[in-house]
Parts: structure tokens; C-alpha cells; sequence
């Protein structure tokens, strides 16, 4: 991002990987379909150095994005109220959390005494006041929003895959068509599947080359 021009993005829509190590140790759980990055430790060694690395990042998304772009990032609830503010330090504006209520998910551990993570959670912001808001009908304007974890045809390799259900209205109310959609942490492609279906251009960023693939082989299904 850093070779990117500023003012160029229109809208941001991203899954970065969380930082949730409670559940590391836990065994038998690597292969299941619903392995959300609660159990994911991925390569940060500590919580302040997780969210540097995610300041950074949004330092970067804020330079790069258009007057009244429109951002939304996934995070899991132990961080949802420190990037509220994150967001607004680094220069955005903070709009809303919108609740994704996941209608199959993993169940709870009984030795864990803890209820199923049934819930992630998006922050909405926004670089001034947003410029685009196509609204649709009311029923459908609430920051809440029910759905299935990704499965059937859908479901792919990656472990914290976003099924199109949740991603495609956002993207759809917060930009136009021909608009340019950023992704840093592009994973399975969700957000460049959803952006090229709604006639909207896209970029993204992934280091995991299987990761890769998999998001090449999905665009390259869509006519």
C-alpha cells in the first residue's frame, strides 16, 4: 500500500487476521469447518505488537482513500471497542458496528464454559462524511445481519472465509459501479468476488500464495 497513490481508493472492505489466543492449545479443532480465527494465533507475539501492525496498516488505508471513502473491517469482540478508536486516530470517522449473527456456528466447548461465538462484529467508518449511500429498502439498512458460515460450493481451503452473503451489501450501499474497492488482507477473494459481480473495480493484498489461487480461480468463474 505504501506504493499506492493517496487519494485513490473509494471504499475499503477487509477481514484482518485477529489476534485471539485464548484457544491455541486446544486439540482435535485444525480441520473443522468452522475454525474461525478464535483458534487462529497466526504470527503476532503479542497483543501490542498485533495492534502496531494493524495501526500501521490503517495509517496506510486512511492516506490512500478519496474524500468521504467508506471503510469496513472485521474484528473479532475482545478488539471491537480499541478500533473504534484506532480508526479514529488514525484520521476516519467512526460510523457504527454492524453484527454478523453466524446462524451455524462452532459449538461451544463444554470444558471452556464459555456460550458459542456465534457473533463477529464489523467497524464502519468513514474519511469525512461518506459520498456514496445507496440505500436500500429499511428492512435491510440495519447494522445487523444473519447468515451461515461460507459452505456448499461457496466453501473453500481458507479457514476465515467470509461468504458473499455479508459482504456483497455493504459494498453494494457504500460504492458505485466502476468504483475502486480496496482489500489488504484479501484472503479467498471474497471482497474482489462481491466487487467484480457489483461492476466495481478492485485491489487486494495477499501474502499466502494458495490463498492466491484459490481467489484467481473464484474471479475467473464470473463472466
Amino acid at each position: 500500500m505504501r506504493g499506492m497513490p493517496d487519494a485513490c481508493v473509494d471504499m475499503i472492505f477487509t477481514d484482518p487476521p485477529y489476534f485471539q489466543y485464548r484457544a491455541q492449545n486446544v486439540s482435535g479443532l485444525k480441520n473443522h469447518k468452522d475454525l474461525v480465527t478464535e483458534f487462529e494465533f497466526d504470527a503476532f507475539h503479542s497483543e501490542a505488537d498485533y495492534l502496531s501492525f494493524l495501526e500501521e496498516v490503517l495509517v496506510q488505508c486512511y492516506r490512500i482513500s478519496k474524500e468521504g471513502a467508506v471503510g469496513y473491517m472485521w474484528c473479532g469482540d475482545d478488539f471491537v471497542s480499541y478500533l473504534n478508536r484506532l480508526v479514529e486516530r488514525v484520521g476516519f470517522q467512526f460510523r457504527k458496528v454492524i453484527h454478523w449473527h453466524k446462524t451455524n456456528p462452532f459449538p461451544a466447548i463444554y470444558t471452556r464454559k464459555m456460550f458459542a461465538n456465534s457473533m463477529e462484529m464489523m467497524v464502519h467508518f468513514s474519511k469525512g462524511t461518506p459520498k456514496t449511500w445507496n440505500h436500500k429498502p429499511v428492512n435491510e439498512m440495519h447494522n445487523f445481519i444473519e447468515a451461515p458460515i461460507c459452505m456448499g460450493k461457496e466453501r473453500t481451503a481458507h479457514k476465515t472465509q467470509k461468504p458473499l452473503r455479508v459482504c456483497t451489501p455493504f459494498i453494494e450501499i457504500s460504492s458505485n459501479a466502476g468504483d475502486l474497492v480496496l482489500d489488504p488482507f484479501m484472503g479467498s477473494g471474497s471482497t474482489a468476488v462481491a466487487a467484480k459481480r457489483l461492476k466495481r473495480n478492485y485491489i487486494g493484498f495477499e501474502i499466502n500464495p494458495d490463498y492466491v489461487a484459490i481467489a484467481e480461480a473464484r474471479l475467473a468463474e464470473i463472466k
